[in-house]
């Protein structure tokens, strides 16, 4: 699971049996789990909890009914039909993508909301996932710090490195595209415009 701001995956209704034998009944809204416990917000409690595996004495789909048997099976099932798993593969699959895309955003000082919309277009094309909006891209843009000139060209060089000819080109498109919802061009998004040319020129 990514270090990314948490949704819910799954809303869970769990019997829980607590380390001194007190066996509760509660609501569970999972915002993330691993293979022996998940972690979410507790509606018994009214605050995050995690809540291992072995304590749970049963489980169902709060909305559902649905017996869940194997939990971290579920949530593995729910996590990959969810945004969220679109964003997590991005993040960790294309981080040199997302961070050439933040820099010539932030170029002219500020990433605006016509920018946002090159984005979300941009990971929509690369992932077939049109449940991507502005929102998921800003949240998933400023998961990085916001790169030096020199970290843009090492962004550039990996991008190219990978040899995907399609995501290159759309990439530059991208970028293009950004540099356009404005109504000049400063020197900066200019020459990160040459070198986007210069390392990934279209065949």
């Amino acid at each position: 699971m990514s270090n990314r701001p948490a949704n819910t995956i799954a809303t869970l209704t769990i019997y829980y049996e607590s380390y001194s034998g007190e066996l509760t009944q509660r609501g569970v809204s999972v915002t993330d789990f691993d293979e022996e416990q998940m972690t979410g917000l507790c509606h018994l409690r009214e605050r995050e909890r995690t809540f291992r595996y072995d304590r749970v004495r049963s489980c169902s789909n709060a909305k559902t009914g649905e017996v869940v048997r194997n939990i971290n099976q579920y949530l593995m099932e729910h996590y990959r039909q969810t945004v969220r798993y679109t964003l997590d593969v991005l993040y960790r699959n294309h981080p040199d993508a997302l961070k050439v895309l933040l820099y010539v955003a932030k170029a002219d000082g500020q990433v605006r909301a016509p920018e946002l919309k090159v984005v979300a277009g941009f990971l929509k094309v690369l992932t077939r996932d049109f449940r991507i909006d502005e929102g998921s891209a800003r949240e998933l843009l400023y998961c990085f710090d916001a790169p030096s000139l020199h970290g843009f060209k090492v962004a550039v060089g990996r991008v190219a490195a990978r040899g995907n000819p399609g995501t290159s080109r759309s990439l530059v498109l991208a970028c293009r595209a950004i540099v356009n919802t404005g109504k000049t061009i400063t020197a900066v998004e200019q020459e990160a415009l040459d070198y986007l040319d210069q390392r990934l020129p279209f065949e």
